[in-house]
């Protein structure tokens, strides 16, 4: 089991971070030039199912129909995998805040490219301990 599983974008500086794992929690972090964004998200059972989709995209990196998708339980952050036939994918990243007396939401996307996808599935397989 690894401490992080860090996804860079193959365009800018900008990636995805999976860290600090704690029983059921994890915190997700975006990380660009422009912008920073950090939430702990309560993964439940649901972690399994990310890593799933992330070995689905690894597997089919010739492309896929339509966008793969997962959701934490409590709506706080948001995953959605498309790719095109050229071996570009593009994953859609949402975070929320949605308790408190300050609520926020932000979206981002991070592109990526179909040859790395095996080694980032690996990276996200070893961070939530497969």
């Amino acid at each position: 089991m690894s401490n992080e599983a860090i996804i860079k974008s193959v365009e800018t500086g900008a990636r995805l971070v999976f860290t600090s794992k704690e029983g059921d929690y994890f915190t997700v972090r975006y990380e660009s030039p422009e912008l920073s964004l950090s939430k702990r998200v309560w993964g439940y059972t649901d972690c399994e199912l990310l890593v799933q989709l992330f070995e689905f995209m690894a597997a089919n990196w010739k492309g896929w129909e339509g966008s793969e998708e997962w959701a934490s339980i409590e709506g706080e952050f948001a995953l959605s995998g498309t790719s095109d036939k050229l071996g570009h994918v593009k994953l859609a990243l949402s975070f929320q805040e949605h308790e408190g007396p300050e609520t926020w939401s932000a979206s981002t996307s991070l592109r990526l490219e179909s040859s790395i996808m095996e080694g980032v599935a690996k990276q996200v397989r070893s961070f939530f301990g497969g």
